[in-house]
């Protein structure tokens, strides 16, 4: 509660005298006061306020006052450490990969631009006909026997032929569908 009223007292409500008094006597609230001051300058970007003016003096002091344990080591020692193995282990097939990926967009460029300008000499070129001038296709065997090739006659009576037998079969249907008629009435 105490905290929610100096809250308050900080944005100028309730400013009473015992509160005031309460704040220079109390080191809770004291704490509390700096923390809320913080906080406003955070929040309004007074990082100048919140950092203090030392601030840059402080971290230099503590930071020359900070022992220097750890040497660099030199790349002949670095080569040997077991760190720098596993990661050139675990590189190599990466660069296997990347290298076999350039030789590969090489090739393919290399084909693409030879493929470009031979295009523009096959334009005089004169293209290759593979249908035959008749527009039909033969065997390609010497031995195909000529009775399997089917002439426009054989073509011509077959399609008599299935036309019979569908006319056949539309009169049998309807002859049959009369008698089954028949037999419905009888019933």
């Amino acid at each position: 509660m105490q905290k929610e009223l100096l809250s308050a007292y900080m944005d100028g409500e309730n400013v009473s005298n015992e509160l005031t008094a309460e704040l220079c006597c109390d080191a809770e609230l004291q704490k509390s006061w700096g923390s809320f001051h913080a906080i406003r300058s955070v929040m309004r970007d007074e990082t100048a306020v919140f950092l203090g003016a030392d601030f840059t003096a402080k971290m230099d002091a503590l930071i020359d006052a900070e022992p220097a344990t750890v040497s660099q080591p030199t790349p002949e020692e670095a080569e040997t450490l077991p760190f720098m193995q596993k990661i050139k282990a675990a590189f190599a097939p990466m660069m296997q990969v990347a290298v076999a990926a350039g030789v590969c967009l090489v090739a393919v460029l290399g084909v693409q631009s030879f493929n470009a300008s031979q295009a523009d000499k096959a334009e005089d070129t004169p293209v290759l006909q593979t249908l035959p001038f008749n527009n039909s296709v033969r065997a390609v065997s010497y031995n195909a026997p000529e009775k399997d090739i089917v002439t426009s006659q054989q073509l011509e009576q077959k399609n008599k032929r299935i036309g019979a037998l569908l006319q056949n079969y539309e009169l049998q249907r309807r002859v049959n569908a009369d008698g089954v008629n028949l037999s419905q009435q009888q019933k």
